[in-house]
């Protein structure tokens, strides 16, 4: 049951990090503007452009990791770091007065659901599990 949830997890990750990938690829602008972000130089959305290959590929290695989560082990830890270092950094922006909690509050209460959801998903232990060699 919990490995089935981690599969379905890493596949919801993968959808969203490709879907935003994509958006940021594409339509950087749009993609400012539903961030409340305005009158940004062009020149930002190459650096968005480029985040979007990222997370592109980041959905690409989670559609792989849910074939077989157990083998793939390190895309949950990946998961789990990843939400927290996202929010740290959204709160701290945050704090600091440089983003507006309509231009943060939804990517820092995401990764702290996605943190959440991984760590309650993480197998406990791997006894009986072949490990690689």
């Amino acid at each position: 049951m919990k490995l089935s949830l981690l599969r379905n997890l890493m596949l919801l990750d993968a959808a969203v990090l490709l879907l935003l990938g994509l958006l940021l690829i594409f339509f950087p602008a749009h993609v400012e503007a539903a961030f409340r972000f305005k009158d940004l130089p062009v020149g930002v959305h190459y650096i968005l452009g480029l985040w979007g290959c990222v997370l592109v590929t980041l959905g690409f290695g989670y559609t792989v990791a849910a074939t077989n989560p157990l083998r793939h082990l390190v895309w949950a830890q990946m998961g789990i770091a990843r939400g927290l270092l996202e929010c740290l950094l959204g709160s701290v922006f945050l704090a600091r007065g440089l983003v507006t909690f309509q231009q943060a509050g939804v990517g820092i209460i995401v990764a702290g659901l996605v943190t959440v959801a991984y760590l309650a998903c993480y197998p406990r232990s791997t006894a009986g599990v072949p490990q690689p060699k």
